[in-house]
């Protein structure tokens, strides 16, 4: 049934309603073409198939326009007897048939299948799969969205979910089905052999769902880049063993910014802002130095404890978890034992949003003063933590999200990170000033590519002249104003990585820029690495006398 057309199944379905039909019409017609009538003046006469067929067809329906050609003889009435007792039948039973038909389970999602498969085969263009309508993958969608560069399509067996999706109405559209992402039929009906599928990403809350949709789309297609999410330690080296390109593991990811930020303000922000963040360094971004009070288990708890050892921090675990019971976590008693009066900072950092609330609104109610993060499970609790006033809100299936989306959109930003991690504050703080001064405390954050499918003029021009990135963004129009882009790091195509680079680095076909900006310098960059004479004029200062004929050493002169 799997690769059959929707005509096809509906025939195969109602196969024995439609034979039963037929014949209760069939051989009525046949029997009123071999029984002799009488025409208007006694003398025998056949009907044709017409006639018969259509008296046939208003007997069996019940509509009844009369005798015709002319008045029947009574053994050509027994034969209209009979199929209005065979037809009538016949037609209930294929109109019950065909209402079941349509309220099948099975056949719904066979009919939803053939549509879906139509839809992707139909896909001209490069596309991700996303399986797993989670909050993480809402907010995925919708940064991927903006930038319009792939086609998305989605894969969740909760039908509500896939309902929720439709309902958003998102142009272009975007082809999703309810079914198991686990499955290899289904992977393959979503387009993991095409050529046009770059990415798979798996966001589901289960690392063994995540793993199995992970194994059997690496087995299909090698080259296929695969992102994953896991919340456990053997999970992710799993996934990173089966050849997962990047496995999303959001407890490090909030641990290493509990890490930066302990170490410094100035480099937690910039790690924040690379994940959607701002650059202004708020009184939030300090965490306290002093005794810390954990409240989590599990494998998060155990992340958590590392961080804090490494940066030789006094802190207490509460297993509040295990209190439930004895509904401890509402308990000030409980948090007084631990020494919340003493301490500088609690984490709230359950799997239980209802049980972090209510650790921030203890820990509120006796030290109002303490400094409070907090672990948001599930995204529609935002307003209620930031109304207790949390200074640190870690949303899980934000973070995934933006992991996600740099990875796909802008990977330079792992590099960018691992390097400046290592950065002493006096350096830190003039990267920060540097990218605000140079354009403002919230730019865009962007990956460009030096080829000619994004840059023409400028790879036209790098195969016969040198070109330095100050060039084109210091004073390109001579009139004493800079572009309002700052560039954190230039990939060349071996793959090395330069840090926040001179004006005087010369450009290379096929580098990645990674560029703070502002969309109205964005624009005037894109123009001017994308017009030959635009191109000439800034870097030269004059209007050019000759046309260039691209990609060759051709001069015609004006």
């Amino acid at each position: 049934m799997r690769h059959e057309s929707s005509i096809w199944l509906i025939l195969r379905k109602l196969r024995t309603p439609l034979i039963v039909l037929n014949l209760a019409h069939a051989i009525p017609v046949l029997l009123l073409t071999l029984v002799p009538g009488a025409d208007g003046e006694g003398n025998p006469i056949h009907l044709s198939f017409f006639d018969a067929m259509y008296v046939v067809a208003y007997t069996a329906t019940t509509i009844g326009f009369g005798e015709v050609p002319y008045a029947f003889t009574y053994p050509q009435r027994i034969i209209l007897l009979i199929t209005i007792y065979a037809a009538v039948p016949a037609w209930l039973y294929a109109l019950g048939s065909i209402i079941a038909l349509f309220q099948d389970k099975a056949f719904i999602h066979a009919i939803r299948m053939n549509t879906f498969r139509r839809k992707v085969r139909n896909l001209k263009q490069d596309f991700i799969i996303i399986c797993g309508y989670t909050d993480a993958g809402r907010l995925l969608i919708n940064k991927l969205n903006e930038d319009n560069l792939f086609r998305i399509i989605v894969i969740d067996k909760n039908a509500d979910k896939i309902e929720a999706l439709k309902s958003e109405l998102y142009m272009p559209s975007i082809p999703a089905v309810v079914a198991d992402a686990s499955s290899t039929d289904v992977l393959k009906s979503a387009g993991v052999l095409s050529m046009h599928c770059k990415y798979l990403i798996t966001l589901f809350d289960d690392d063994q769902t995540n793993l199995k949709i992970s194994v059997r789309a690496r087995i299909l297609n090698k080259n296929l880049k695969i992102i994953a999410r896991s919340g456990l330690k053997q999970g992710g080296e799993n996934l990173t063993n089966i050849g997962v390109n990047h496995v999303i593991d959001i407890f490090l990811i909030i641990a290493r910014r509990i890490d930066f930020a302990l170490k410094s303000p100035y480099l937690f922000n910039l790690y924040s802002w690379m994940q959607g963040g701002n650059l202004h360094v708020s009184k939030t971004d300090i965490l306290p130095s002093g005794k810390y009070i954990v409240c989590s288990g599990g494998r998060f708890g155990k992340t958590l404890k590392k961080t804090l050892d490494k940066n030789h921090m006094e802190y207490i675990f509460l297993d509040v978890n295990k209190k439930i019971n004895e509904k401890v976590s509402s308990d000030q008693e409980f948090f007084l034992e631990a020494g919340i009066m003493n301490a500088s900072c609690i984490i709230a950092g359950t799997n239980d949003d209802a049980i972090n609330l209510s650790i921030v609104a203890t820990a509120r109610a006796l030290k109002p003063d303490i400094f409070v993060i907090v672990r948001e499970n599930e995204l529609e609790e935002r307003s209620l933590f930031s109304h207790l006033r949390a200074d640190k809100i870690f949303m899980i299936d934000q973070i995934a999200a933006l992991d996600a989306y740099n990875y796909i959109d802008r990977p330079m930003t792992y590099d960018f990170i691992d390097t400046i991690s290592f950065f002493e504050k006096e350096k830190l703080i003039d990267t920060l000033q540097h990218i605000t001064n140079r354009v403002n405390k919230r730019p865009d954050l962007l990956e460009l590519a030096v080829n000619p499918n994004t840059m023409y003029a400028l790879c036209d021009f790098l195969t016969h002249t040198p070109v330095t990135l100050g060039q084109i963004i210091n004073n390109p129009y001579h009139n004493g104003i800079d572009l309002e882009i700052a560039v954190l790091g230039i990939k060349r195509k071996d793959g090395k990585f330069i840090l926040m680079p001179e004006d005087k680095t010369p450009l290379q076909l096929n580098d990645h820029l990674l560029i703070a900006t502002i969309q109205p310098s964005l624009k005037s960059f894109m123009t001017i690495v994308n017009h030959h004479h635009e191109l000439y004029y800034v870097l030269h200062g004059v209007e050019e006398k000759t046309i260039y004929i691209p990609f060759t050493k051709r001069k015609i002169a004006v």
